[in-house]
Parts: C-alpha cells; structure tokens; sequence
C-alpha cells in the first residue's frame, strides 16, 4: 500500500480522473499497468488499488452511483486479460503463497 501511495505515476492518473471516472480513463491506466505483457501479483494489487481509490473519490465527491460502474470495469478487464495468468498461479490463493499470509490473519 505505501508503495503504491508512493507510486507519482499512479497517484497523477487518479488524481487526473475527473469527478466522475470514464470508462477510456481506468482502461488507459489498466493497460499501462499490464504495458509490457508480463503478469504478477503485484500488478494485480495495483489495478486493485486503483480501481479503489477510485471508488473512495467517487464517495468523496459524492456520486457513489458510479461505484458499480468501477467495479464492473475492474472484473472486466480482469476477466479479459488477467483470468488466464491467475489460474496458471493457481488462482487466488496463488497471492497467498507470493505475499504470504497476513498477521491479522493468524
């Protein structure tokens, strides 16, 4: 999380979004995110991030019907591009053997 908060790049495109986020925008940011063809988990957390971040301004700002909006991009573009790499890590406990378990969590 505070690498990605840290990340200029990424804070700029959330930042730059309008109020309202468009379809073209968060695609543009996926697609940089995924831009040399390679997958991993990181990665993966960063489309999440950002597609949260996004969701916490939309609440900001006041216009949480969009809210659905984002999240249906998110699972597209996942469903799209990344499905296949995810199944190949052995799906999503694949993150848990990359990031390990969480402290909170024991």
């Amino acid at each position: 999380g505070d690498e990605l908060d840290g990340n200029t790049e990424l804070q700029r495109m959330i930042n730059d979004s309008s109020l309202r986020p468009t379809k073209d925008v968060f695609m543009r940011v996926a697609i940089e995110i995924f831009s040399d063809g390679k997958f991993n988990w990181g990665r993966v957390v960063a489309l999440f991030y950002f597609a949260c971040r996004l969701v916490i301004k939309a609440l900001v700002t006041h216009v949480p019907e969009i809210i659905r909006t984002i999240i249906g991009w998110t699972m597209g573009y996942l469903r799209e591009n990344v499905i296949n790499w995810i199944r190949e890590q052995g799906g999503w406990e694949g993150i848990r053997s990359h990031f390990g378990t969480p402290t909170w969590q024991t």
